[in-house]
């Protein structure tokens, strides 16, 4: 399955017999690593995440998006899969980041998002992973029967403090008047 902004979950081509098309970007930087898929994998990749987003200097609101999304996504993994391990990767292509899980067992179901009742103490992850991402999607795993949930987030390029927006000249300090 498929998420774009504004449109309802839209099934991917399945009867095509290409390999399924995702993010694959050119990267300014990347970097992958495999965890045991236990439950505390979800706070290990975020802790890798955030040094490879500051490595690449990356801005915090958008490194902590990243972060969330990770979080979520292995925190599935973990969770809805058999796997025994799953594999993350990010990259950076300068004016976005990309944030991909991919695990060992896919399982009956494919992730959904879901209408989560106030009273559920799950069911909000993809609902956060979209309301953040630019998209996302659900593709089977290049190799084996595990599957791919990957995400694509904006990656604004960081300001120098004081330093003036494009074409419109140095920031002058307010003045103060006694």
């Amino acid at each position: 399955m498929s998420a774009e902004k504004g449109s309802a979950m839209v099934p991917l081509a399945t009867a095509a017999p290409r390999r399924p098309t995702y993010p694959t970007p050119t990267a300014r930087g990347e970097s992958s690593f495999r965890l045991p898929a236990e439950l505390r994998a979800a706070g290990q990749a975020r802790r890798r995440v955030r040094v490879a987003l500051a490595a690449w200097g990356v801005p915090t609101p958008a490194a902590e998006a990243a972060e969330l999304v990770v979080s979520e996504l292995v925190a599935n993994a973990v969770r809805h899969t058999a796997s025994g391990t799953v594999h993350c990767r990010l990259w950076d292509t300068g004016s976005r980041l990309g944030v991909e899980v991919t695990d060992e067992h896919a399982g009956p179901h494919r992730p959904r998002q879901r209408a989560a009742q106030a009273q559920d103490e799950g069911g909000r992850g993809l609902a956060l992973v979209d309301a953040v991402s630019l998209r996302w999607g659900v593709t089977a795993a290049a190799a084996g029967p595990g599957q791919r949930v990957w995400a694509e987030l904006p990656r604004p390029t960081a300001r120098i403090a004081g330093a003036a927006p494009a074409g419109h000249g140095p920031v002058q300090p307010a003045e103060t008047r006694s």
